[in-house]
C-alpha cells in the first residue's frame, strides 16, 4: 500500500535525523579525538562543513528514495501533497545542486547563530565531550529540514512533469 507523501516526508525526515544523530558525534570523535577541547574557530569551521556536506549527502539519498517510492508505487502520487512553496520551486532540481544550495544556506544561518550564542555566553572553547553532544543537538533538525525540503522539491518537480 502506498503511503502517502506526508508520511514519506515524516518517516524519511526522522530516519535521517536519527542517523545524523549518531553519525555527526561519532565523526566529530574521530577528527578531534586527540583533544581535550576544542576551540570556538574549530567548531565554526567544523559546522559550516557539516551543514553543506551533510545537506548534500541527505539530499543525494533523498532524492534516490524519493525517485525509487514513486516508481515502486510505494509513494502515492495521488492526493494533495504538501505544497513546496515558491522559494522552493525555484530552487534547483538537480540533487546535487538542491544539496549544495541548502547546505550553503544552513551554514550561512546556523555558523553565525552558533558564534553569536556562544558569544553571548562567554564561550571560547567546548570541551570534547560537550562538542560532541553539541553536534548531536544540532544535526538531527538540520538533516530533518534537508530531507524535508528535498522530497518537497522532487515532488514539486515530478506534479510540473505530469501536468
Amino acid at each position: 500500500m502506498a503511503q502517502t507523501a506526508e508520511n514519506f516526508i515524516r518517516k524519511t525526515g526522522v530516519t535521517t535525523g536519527i542517523c545524523n544523530l549518531v553519525l555527526n558525534p561519532f565523526f566529530a570523535w574521530l577528527s578531534n579525538m586527540d583533544r581535550a577541547d576544542v576551540p570556538l574557530g574549530s567548531i565554526a569551521v567544523d559546522t559550516a562543513i557539516t551543514c553543506i556536506l551533510m545537506s548534500l549527502l541527505v539530499t543525494l539519498f533523498t532524492s534516490a528514495d524519493t525517485r525509487r517510492a514513486l516508481k515502486a508505487g510505494t509513494l502515492a502520487r495521488d492526493g494533495q501533497p504538501p505544497q513546496a512553496g515558491k522559494l522552493l520551486c525555484r530552487l534547483p532540481e538537480r540533487p546535487w545542486k538542491l544539496g549544495v544550495l541548502l547546505g550553503l544556506a544552513f551554514a550561512a544561518v546556523v555558523t553565525p547563530c552558533l558564534l553569536g550564542l556562544f558569544a553571548v555566553s562567554g564561550i571560547n572553547s567546548l570541551s570534547f565531550f560537550a562538542f560532541a553532544a553539541f553536534k548531536a543537538l544540532y544535526t538531527p533538525p538540520v538533516a530533518y529540514a534537508a530531507a524535508r525540503w528535498a522530497i518537497l522539491r522532487h515532488l514539486a518537480s515530478q506534479a510540473r512533469i505530469l501536468e
